[in-house]
């Protein structure tokens, strides 16, 4: 059996997420489901200050070399007292919330350490995308080593169900986005990315539901 806690995720950065952040100003961060610390090795070339959640012990030793602090810690108990001391200007959750299976009490606590004009920033997969909603129409519901149907994943929120579960902790959705890239990318991938990128803006313009692989969010306390 595989086991969540040694499962290891590796990347380069939500750069999705990371432009949300005003990196011109030094900011007290912190990232909830840090990983091996990929945001983290960004954020620090800035200057912030960052600590990080994650359950794995070999993604803590490799996140610590970008961080003030890393726990380890089980995030269906909430956030770890150590944290709960502590005030933070943004704090991040990067695809980790799919991965609890009762997140209101993270929520909650997370509202608790949010200084009164901080910034969460929510990361999710889109369950309705339209690559997934074809697989569903067939009956397919296949779990994979990673994506929306990752073996890890809990729960699974639309573009809609991403924000209520946000308002319904206390906070105030002050913007609520998609990302991605353009149906058919193989075939189309002679179109530069500009012209990809305005296209997909089109496109989400009608639904951002249909078209859109990532949920962003990003709320403040209200």
């Amino acid at each position: 059996m595989k086991s969540v806690i040694n499962k290891i995720y590796a990347n380069t950065g939500n750069d999705s997420v990371l432009s949300l952040i005003d990196l011109s100003k030094k900011h007290k961060i912190l990232d909830i489901g840090c990983g091996r610390g990929d945001n983290a090795k960004i954020l620090n070339q800035y200057g912030h200050i960052i600590d990080g959640i994650t359950l794995s012990e070999e993604e803590a030793i490799e996140a610590q070399k970008y961080m003030r602090n890393v726990l380890i810690h089980n995030l269906e108990y909430g956030l770890p007292q150590a944290i709960l001391s502590r005030e933070y200007d943004i704090i991040i959750c990067s695809h980790v919330l799919e991965h609890i299976c009762y997140p209101t009490k993270v929520l909650l606590d997370i509202h608790r350490v949010l200084k009164k004009e901080g910034n969460i920033i929510v990361a999710l997969p889109n369950l309705m995308h339209y690559k997934s909603r074809i697989q569903l129409l067939f009956g397919n519901f296949n779990y994979k080593d990673t994506g929306v149907w990752d073996y890890t994943h809990f729960r699974w929120y639309t573009f809609k169900t991403g924000r209520n579960l946000l308002e319904k902790s206390g906070f105030k959705v002050e913007n609520a986005e998609v990302s991605g890239d353009i149906p058919l990318l193989t075939i189309l991938n002679f179109i530069p990315s500009n012209v990809r990128q305005k296209i997909f803006s089109l496109l989400t313009f009608f639904s951002k539901g249909l078209f859109g692989g990532q949920l962003l969010y990003v709320a403040t306390k209200k």
